[in-house]
């Protein structure tokens, strides 16, 4: 059996159990840096896309939901990426509430994140909303005010 101290195990691996383990304690920043490990597995073809996405969402909502903002924006990447692999499936309206999904959430970060990041998040958001149907937009409002209690500003006022 493997484990962390295992000479066969590489940095990256035993940095991903020790991060595993700080996430299952609740601690935001190894939450975060699992799900964003998941989406450069994705990225790089490392990872079954599907899986590494929805794990990743997981972490990046359980970070969004302690107030790493950040976490936001790597939900709604994940998000995004599973709306484009279900629409390359056919799979219109699962590809259609995760790019939902993906507007709630970038919503909600433009409420959050530091003006510094204010323009190039509008700048997506909108890209991303103009190449919504209505009925995408519709259910953004609903995953919008369906995250809003744990992610938006108030869940930390």
């Amino acid at each position: 059996m493997l484990t962390a101290h295992d000479d066969s195990v590489g940095d990256d691996t035993r940095q991903h159990v020790a991060d595993l383990r700080l996430a299952a304690a609740g601690d935001a920043q190894a939450q975060f840096r699992l799900s964003y490990a998941a989406r450069q597995m994705v990225i790089n073809e490392e990872a079954d896309e599907i899986v590494a996405s929805l794990e990743g969402l997981t972490y990046a909502r359980l970070a969004a939901s302690q107030g790493v903002p950040d976490a936001l924006l790597l939900a709604a990447d994940h998000c995004s990426h599973l709306a484009k692999v279900y629409a390359d499936c056919d799979a219109d309206d699962c590809a259609n509430d995760w790019a939902a999904q993906s507007i709630g959430l970038l919503e909600i970060a433009t409420e959050l994140l530091p003006s510094s990041n204010a323009a190039e998040l509008m700048q997506t958001l909108n890209t991303a909303a103009d190449m919504a149907t209505p009925e995408i937009m519709a259910l953004a409002k609903f995953y919008r005010a369906a995250f809003a209690p744990a992610f938006g500003a108030a869940a930390f006022a």
